[in-house]
């Protein structure tokens, strides 16, 4: 038995104290400590995932005992991997990210430092075990430590109202996975197991174990839990101020890489263990998302606060996540599971641009005090530009594949049964997108292009710890733009397997 997945989870558990004890002597340099170890799983998934291929079905596993739930497993396949390559990359790049910008928010304390870090590895811990997890019990134990850390990020080193901002953060997430977790009991209880994959094949050999009318109450309560993870309409009241009052590395990791954590587990879990259910309840979540993708951006187009319109960007981009899954089509899931990955690298470059703008303005996020940045910060202005082209789906990003699939998967939907609401649905849908392209060109222009400030006149490029993170996310986003395929085929072979060709 190997022990290498293992690892990408016993790794970020040891950087925690292992960046506590360095930070009395490297200070804010224990971010360059926590940004090397976050690259160890990086590399573990990778050995794994391309173990994985010449293994059936194209799936590495790593299963432990743990008598309370039986098996606790580790796994890599076509759905995690992509995911996991995401996560762990953005782990080490704001872990980067995070060295200027968090100098200016804690100063000379070395332990403040030693405790943001410890929090910082035990959140990526948390975000790493939920999408490894093969057992039902173990993903929410991940689920849940996933919140805990970034309360206390929010809390200590927030922004404005933060002690009332992080509370309210936690209340509204834990109880969506309260409700999850009832879910997860009643699955566990019903089919005897908590285990993902005897959960599949137990349901399959006795399909009576579970009645349909109790299938689409479990699969009502587990999509509530998960739509308050990402955040859709009616269940965001968390988001904005979460995002907006966030240190701006943990708005980065919020918006990047937990959020939509959801959506993959709705795929992992929802639609994987009770697909019929969850094809039932299809229409009322397509019409859900797409109110939540024209609110989310409509938000976005009123806000001064360039955080608040990111945030309310992030709220709409969950939008479309859920729009591709409630297609039920393989296009339509391939689609939004990429959307995860464009998302990440868009937000993830927007969220640290911001960042670097703040760093030289002095915290500052009124756009309206800002302009003409474009010359001054040229490589930060490149990045967003790429960042927010994703964001439109704009031909040669990642973005652009993301939303053609998804959207095709919604017309596939439509036609295939003929349906004037899914046509309805489908075709509005595209309609939002010219939304996102209005408040992403909006905001481009007052920050980067607009008159110049005279507050601006000492403002120069951020740091290398700044830019190297934004350089690459960049190249990322064009490079699956040009080249999708490696990803998007394993998302398509998966979602194949759930729903058919």
């Amino acid at each position: 038995m190997t022990f290498l997945l293992l690892g990408a989870i016993v790794v970020p558990l040891i950087a925690a104290p292992v960046a506590y004890l360095s930070s009395s002597l490297l200070k804010e340099k224990t971010g360059y400590i926590v940004s090397v170890l976050s690259l160890v799983p990086l590399a573990a998934i990778l050995v794994a995932g391309d173990q994985a291929r010449s293994l059936p079905q194209r799936v590495y596993t790593e299963s432990y005992s743990w008598s309370p739930i039986g098996t606790f497993g580790v796994r890599v396949d076509n759905l995690s991997l992509p995911i996991l390559l995401t996560i762990s990359l953005l782990v080490a790049l704001i872990a980067l990210f995070s060295v200027p910008y968090m100098r200016q928010r804690i100063g000379d304390d070395p332990r403040r430092y030693g405790l943001y870090y410890s929090l910082y590895a035990l959140y990526s811990l948390g975000m790493l075990g939920t999408v490894l997890a093969t057992n039902l019990i173990e993903f929410y134990l991940f689920f849940e430590l996933m919140l805990v850390p970034s309360f206390f990020l929010i809390a200590e080193w927030g922004y404005g109202e933060r002690d009332r901002i992080s509370l309210s953060y936690f209340i509204w997430t834990h109880v969506g996975a309260l409700v999850l977790l009832v879910g997860i009991l009643v699955t566990g209880f019903l089919t005897g197991t908590t285990d993902m994959d005897s959960v599949v094949g137990n349901l399959a050999a006795n399909p009576s174990l579970i009645s349909s009318t109790v299938r689409l109450a479990v699969v009502g309560a587990m999509c509530f839990g998960l739509f308050v993870k990402i955040a859709q309409f009616g269940l965001h009241a968390w988001l904005p101020s979460a995002y907006s009052e966030a240190p701006t590395p943990i708005s980065a990791l919020l918006a990047s890489a937990m959020t939509g954590i959801g959506g993959y587990a709705i795929v992992r879990i929802v639609m994987t263990i009770y697909p019929s259910a969850f094809q039932t309840l299809s229409p009322i979540f397509a019409g859900w998302a797409l109110i939540t993708m024209f609110y989310g951006s409509a938000m976005a187009l009123v806000q001064d606060d360039v955080k608040r319109l990111l945030a309310y960007s992030s709220m709409s981009q969950m939008g479309y996540i859920l729009f591709g899954l409630a297609t039920f089509t393989s296009f339509g899931i391939s689609g939004s599971m990429f959307q995860y990955i464009s998302n990440a690298t868009a937000k993830g470059i927007l969220f640290i641009a911001v960042g670097a703008i703040m760093l030289q303005f002095g915290g500052e996020r009124s756009m309206r005090k800002m302009g003409g940045l474009a010359g001054k910060m040229p490589i930060t202005a490149t990045a967003a530009f790429i960042g927010s082209l994703a964001l439109m789906g704009f031909p040669s990003t990642n973005g652009f594949f993301s939303e053609f699939l998804l959207f095709q998967g919604g017309f596939i939907r439509a036609t295939t049964a003929f349906s004037d609401y899914r046509i309805i649905i489908a075709v509005l849908g595209v309609v939002a997108t010219a939304l996102t392209a209005g408040y992403s060109l909006m905001a481009l222009r007052k920050i980067f292009f607009g008159p110049a400030n005279t507050d601006s006149a000492g403002i120069k490029e951020a740091p290398w710890s700044i830019t190297v993170p934004l350089i690459v996310l960049s190249i990322v986003t064009l490079v699956l733009g040009i080249y999708p395929t490696p990803i998007i085929s394993r998302f398509v072979a998966f979602g194949q397997s759930i729903v058919g060709a």
